[in-house]
């Protein structure tokens, strides 16, 4: 996403760990269900390739909060998984916006 994002009410957005993060951006469907998106961009203006992913398991839920003894045999075994990110806002089978977006 580039430029302005057409919102109902108030965005909460922030610029964090080398991300502008914007959440829940209403996404209205063709029969009017509005949806909820958490989106990360690069700080900055531009153009960027979009990655787009979802998963089942709740909106928010990091993988370390959600999952933490998988979390803790991840990082003890895998700790390369890591590299590059805090993984604060890594979720359970998703991507890991902070190893992304930053980097544009």
């Amino acid at each position: 996403m580039s430029g302005a994002v057409a919102v109902e009410g108030a965005l909460r957005s922030a610029e964090r760990d080398g991300m502008h993060i914007d959440w829940d951006v209403p996404i209205t469907m063709d029969d009017g269900v509005v949806l909820r998106a958490d989106v990360y961009r690069p700080i900055g203006s531009g153009s960027y390739p979009v990655i787009a992913s979802h998963g089942p398991y709740a909106k928010g839920l990091t993988f370390e909060a959600g999952y933490p003894l998988q979390w803790k045999r991840l990082i003890q075994q895998y700790p390369e998984a890591l590299a590059g990110s805090s993984g604060k806002y890594a979720a359970w089978e998703l991507l890991d916006p902070g190893q992304w977006v930053p980097h544009g």
